[in-house]
C-alpha cells in the first residue's frame, strides 16, 4: 500500500502536472523552498533528471545556490569561464540529485561528490583563497 501511497503523491502529480500544467512543474522545480511530499519530492526529482521539465535551466536555478554553497562570487568568474560553468550545469547527468540537495542546504562537502563543476568553484572559492595564500 505505500508504494500505491507514494505513487498517487508524487509520480502520478508529476506526470499530471506535465500533461495539464507544464508550468505549473516548472515553477515547482525552480522554487527550492516549495514545502514539497518525499513522494513528491522524489518525483520532481527523477523528472529532472529524465529532462522532462523542458524549459528548467540548471544553471539558472541551481549554479547560483551551488556557488553560494562553495562561497564563489559571480564577480570572481571571468564571463567566460562562468557560461562554461553554466554549459556544464545544464548538461549535468544528477540534476535532480542536486536539485534535492540544493532544497536541503547541502553543504560544500557533500556536493564535492556529485557536482561535475565542484573542482573549478572550490578554486574560486573561500576555500581555494585559502589554500592559496596558506
Amino acid at each position: 500500500m505505500e508504494r500505491m501511497a507514494d505513487y498517487i503523491q508524487g509520480e502520478r502529480v508529476v506526470r499530471e502536472l506535465r500533461r495539464h500544467a507544464p508550468e505549473a512543474l516548472e515553477e515547482l522545480a525552480q522554487d527550492l523552498e516549495q514545502p514539497l511530499s518525499m513522494p513528491l519530492e522524489r518525483a520532481v526529482a527523477r523528472t529532472l533528471d529524465d529532462r522532462r521539465v523542458p524549459d528548467f535551466q540548471a544553471a539558472e536555478v541551481l549554479m547560483p545556490v551551488m556557488m553560494k554553497t562553495f562561497e564563489v562570487g559571480p564577480a570572481a568568474i571571468a564571463e567566460e569561464d562562468l557560461a562554461s560553468l553554466e554549459s556544464v550545469c545544464n548538461r549535468c547527468e544528477v540534476v535532480g540529485h542536486c536539485w534535492k540537495a540544493m532544497r536541503r542546504g547541502a553543504d560544500a562537502e557533500a556536493c564535492r561528490g556529485f557536482c561535475p563543476n565542484a573542482s573549478r568553484f572550490m578554486a574560486h572559492g573561500a576555500a581555494g583563497k585559502e589554500s592559496v595564500t596558506a
